[in-house]
């Protein structure tokens, strides 16, 4: 850089923070590559002269700490004291604010003290021996221990983010040397307040020193048998920011009681799951229960709903949660102990979480708590079934099973929704929040059912009586009932049709409830729940019809999306069981259509079930509902071609009217019944395609920029093949004419992906062979061709173009090895375009070209034709691969190349071992900044993995940083 001014860089730093977000990207790499200058180290002093604006100095001060950070090779030895001298100099300058000044040198100072902790190995107990004796003149004590504390706290988080030569490992292990000196330190500190009162001020260090404790051992770790006394100390300042205001006030924490609070029970955390602390049961046994005899009381105080003190009863109940998933080993050896002091503490702990499972109020508007606890209970049950002591784990299953019957009857109750008068205080935030809720409910029940089994059927029966008696006796209170119906549906899955009992009484309900006089929800989770059980259905046929009335009833609902899901769920699993329904649901769902009232999305959803119908008709009866349902789809899309009308209202009703055929070719075939005689049927799709065939031309030229449109268009003839399979040969080459001429108006991703169905369908068959060959052919020579007119610079604009291309040619040669037979195709410029795909910044398109090659490889040695080419144009693919390697590609994405070498090496070792060499003898290849003795050491390490890939891709990484000058970032 330019020598830099100083009054310009003061002008462009106030101009950074104070203008709109379009200028200050421009600023902020001007003042990034002045703080990465050499000059920085001058500037940053000049910046924080007293006088200065607050923005100016603040970035005097962030520029010193970068250069800190990322930049100390750059400091002489021999200065090195002097810059010491020249950071406590500026902390006693700044002593009295900016704060935000301050705090960064602080942090300045920490980041020093890590570098020259093999110099000055003396540096925290001369901080603390400084701040701590008030040796700072014209500073108050508060101040000093301020700048104390944040010294502290900022050295263990500046060892994990400094550029040092140093490796991290040795600088925690000599961070770890002065842990004990640090909690001692805040021990005594802390101490020291508690027969004291306190002002905002010693809040503010108190929860400083707390922070800092948490800090350390966080990020350094501590043996936790020399953390109990600093636990207790905890737990009595966390007793003396809840209790007095209990007591004496009114019942609600202050903001500084909170905040003090919350950093005791987060530091706790931090202490109980530390990485070797399993090492230790006694230990943790004897923290545990400091926990629950300080905390307990806490919690039964503020068991109740909307509670003022919400947040520090989220903190414990999070200490809680956290030491029994950390210590699941524990809690299973207090189940099975004879130990009686253990077992106790172990009935505790449970008791407690399943208290705040059961916390009184709806999450998350009346309470916060209960869904951290969700999560043990999958722990729980899983480290039971997993034990390998068949007798200890039998022992531990009859504990928990009670356990999970009360949870069960929990969980109902917690799934309750907010009903109409609660509602008003509910925000949209707050209603997606329950909802991912509930869904963790549900999840939670399968938990239950994994240790109930069946007689968790029995626990929701006898809830559901419950509901049904209290909606009898309040025809307003629906909640219960919905819960219980919404508790049925989460369990449905491990259910066939075997259940006799549990079942069919919750059809009935499901039947019988007046929905009309209760709330549409009701409804709608009724809907969901009869979707979930068609499996039982299909087995129980005699309870179909009162579930088509029910989800007939649902589709004129405003609860049709419900509808439409389960009357799918019906047709997909009972189809043949509705063949004497078919005409009566055919004309349900066409009325239903014809409503206009039902979301798009709803139709098109509802065309699946329709098909599923049609194809159980004779068929004579099929026309008249293809006429009827089918026809007017047609007619539309028809009438947008003939009026030549592009608006944006036409493309979304062309969108919508291709989905809903797409969906009724995705489920419309006659071959449903086995039984059924063999006289060939021709299938109503292919008459509809027949009439249609020229809509889906007129479609594709018309909306040729439009690329979701032709995707509806091409998914309607992909489902209409794949659904149909053989059955679709009538009209190959009508869906190949189609196809070309896509082609030739361009060359696009649903083109593709449509070719490639039709060519791993049909190119197998004699028959189809030579059709199949040509549309090959020009799906490769249409690629091409728009390869061949895009600017080298402006791939990536077709980059997803090529993602689909190499991933759908990925799946033809590995399914139909035998295209490699034709010697016409240019393998040659293929290999060309997958080099090109591998170079692009584009994750897909660089995993599908890699896929490519590697297949295309590991196929060539079955056809000469093929191993000539990989000859040719290997040398050049490995290039490429090592390039993106060293630097052009992003580093997130360089494992991928791993399967491209791992084929060249098993299929062409020898001739690979030349190339790789001669390559990496290429001088600065693939970049300057690795050294030749490692270009060696890892041309070894990748000629010699011929079949671990997780070993190579460790290779490679490695190498990766090697070559992009990351290697002090990563030691």
């Amino acid at each position: 850089m330019e020598p830099i001014d100083i009054a310009r860089l003061e002008e462009a730093v106030v101009s950074f923070y104070r203008s709109n977000s379009q200028n200050q990207a421009i600023t902020h790499e001007w003042l990034t590559d002045a703080e990465d200058s050499p000059q920085a180290w001058q500037f940053s002093w000049q910046l924080m002269q007293l006088g200065k604006s607050q923005e100016v100095q603040f970035f005097g001060a962030i520029t010193l700490h970068s250069k800190l950070m990322k930049h100390w090779h750059e400091v002489p030895p021999e200065n090195r004291e002097e810059l010491k001298q020249k950071i406590l100099e500026s902390i006693v300058r700044f002593a009295g604010g900016p704060k935000i000044v301050l705090n960064r040198l602080c942090i300045s100072l920490g980041a020093y003290i890590v570098h020259m902790l093999g110099e000055w190995p003396g540096a925290i107990e001369e901080v603390i021996n400084t701040f701590q004796n008030q040796r700072m003149p014209n500073v108050s004590a508060d101040v000093q221990l301020w700048i104390m504390l944040e010294v502290l706290t900022a050295i263990p988080e500046e060892a994990l983010v400094i550029h040092t030569s140093v490796k991290r490992v040795v600088l925690r292990a000599e961070l770890a040397k002065r842990v004990q000196l640090v909690i001692h330190t805040v021990e005594r500190y802390l101490k020291l307040q508690m027969n004291r009162v306190w002002d905002a001020e010693a809040y503010s260090n108190m929860n400083r020193a707390v922070k800092c404790v948490g800090t350390w051992i966080k990020n350094i770790g501590y043996t936790i048998e020399g953390c109990v006394t600093i636990t207790a100390v905890l737990l009595e300042v966390v007793h003396k920011c809840y209790w007095p205001c209990i007591h004496a006030g009114d019942g609600c924490m202050t903001a500084d009681e909170n905040e003090l609070a919350e950093s005791c029970l987060k530091t706790m955390v931090n202490i109980i799951i530390q990485p070797d602390c399993h090492n230790y049961p006694k230990t943790v046994f004897v923290l545990i229960k400091m926990f629950l005899d300080s905390l307990s009381e806490i919690t039964k105080t503020e068991w109740k709903r909307e509670n003022d003190n919400e947040d520090i009863i989220v903190h414990i109940y999070m200490l809680f949660v956290s030491s029994v998933e950390r210590h699941s080993t524990l809690l299973l050896s207090g189940i099975t102990s004879a130990d009686p002091e253990l077992s106790i503490l172990v009935h505790r702990i449970v008791q407690e979480i399943l208290h705040c499972t059961d916390k009184p109020g709806i999450y998350p508007v009346e309470e916060s708590c209960s869904t951290m606890a969700l999560a043990f209970w999958y722990m729980l049950q899983d480290e039971v079934f997993a034990m390998s002591n068949d007798e200890q784990k039998h022992k531990c299953w009859e504990y928990i099973k009670p356990l999970y019957a009360h949870l069960t009857r929990i969980l109902v109750r917690k799934s309750e929704q907010p009903d109409e008068k609660s509602l008003a205080k509910w925000s949209s935030d707050d209603l997606e929040c329950f909802r991912c809720y509930r869904q963790d409910i549900s999840d939670t029940f399968m938990y239950c059912y994994d240790v109930l089994n069946d007689y968790i059927l029995e626990i929701l029966a006898a809830m559901l009586d419950e509901a049904i008696a209290d909606l009898q006796r309040h025809p307003t209170h629906w909640t219960k009932l919905e819960a219980c119906i919404y508790s049925f549906q989460s369990v449905a899955e491990h259910f066939g049709g075997e259940e006799k009992r549990q079942i069919p009484r919750l059809m009935r309900v499901l039947a019988e409830i007046p929905y009309e006089k209760l709330n549409v929800k009701l409804l709608g989770t009724a809907l969901e729940t009869m979707g979930s059980y068609c499996n039982w259905l299909m087995e129980n046929p005699a309870y179909i019809p009162p579930a088509i009335n029910l989800l007939v009833r649902g589709l004129n609902s405003s609860m049709s999306a419900q509808a439409t899901l389960g009357l799918k769920e019906l047709c997909r699993d009972c189809q043949l069981q509705l063949k004497p329904y078919a005409d009566p649901l055919l004309n349900a769902c066409h009325a239903s259509l014809n409503t206009g009232r039902m979301k798009n999305s709803d139709s098109v959803r509802l065309m699946f079930s329709i098909g599923k119908l049609m194809s159980l008709l004779r068929p004579e009866e099929i026309p008249k509902y293809l006429d009827i349902i089918v026809s007017p789809c047609f007619e539309e899309l028809q009438a947008i071609c003939q009026a030549d009308s592009k608006t944006p209202a036409a493309r979304i009703r062309t969108i919508f009217r291709l989905n809903m055929i797409s969906t009724l070719f995705s489920s419309l075939n006659t071959d449903v019944d086995e039984q059924a005689t063999d006289q060939p049927i021709v299938q109503p799709v292919l008459l509809v395609m027949q009439r249609t065939m020229p809509i889906f031309k007129r479609i594709a030229e018309m909306w040729v920029e439009e690329i979701d449109v032709l995707e509806a268009a091409c998914s309607a003839m992909k489902h209409a093949i794949t659904n149909l399979r053989s059955s679709f040969q009538p009209m190959l080459q009508d869906l190949c004419l189609f196809i070309v001429a896509s082609f030739q108006t361009r060359c696009c991703a649903p083109t593709l992906e449509i070719s490639k169905s039709a060519i791993v369908m049909f190119f197998k068959d004699e028959g189809c062979k030579p059709l199949m060959q040509q549309l090959l052919r020009e799906f490769i020579q249409h690629s091409f061709k728009l390869f061949e007119s895009t600017p080298e610079q402006n791939f990536s604009n077709i980059s997803d173009t090529m993602e689909t291309f190499f991933g759908c040619l990925t799946q033809i040669i590995k399914k139909i090895p035998q295209v490699f037979e034709d010697k016409t195709l240019a393998y040659d410029r293929l290999v060309f375009y997958a080099q090109r795909g591998m170079t692009l910044p584009e994750s897909g398109a660089i995993r599908n070209s890699i896929q490519f090659l590697t297949h295309f490889v590991m196929q060539s040695r079955n056809h000469a034709h093929v191993t000539e080419v990989v000859l040719a144009t290997g040398e050049q693919t490995l290039y490429t691969a090592m390039m993106c390697v060293g630097y052009l590609t992003p580093r997130s994405q360089v494992d991928k190349f791993a399967d491209i070498l791992l084929a060249m090496n098993r299929k062409y070792a020898a001739e690979m071992a030349v190339w790789m060499k001669s390559l990496m003898a290429t001088p600065n290849f693939p970049t300057q900044l690795i050294t030749d003795a490692d270009k060696t050491r890892y041309t070894a390490l990748i000629i010699k993995e011929k079949v671990n890939k997780r070993l190579l891709q460790q290779h490679l990484s490695e190498m990766a940083i090697k070559t992009r000058g990351l290697t002090e970032k990563f030691q």
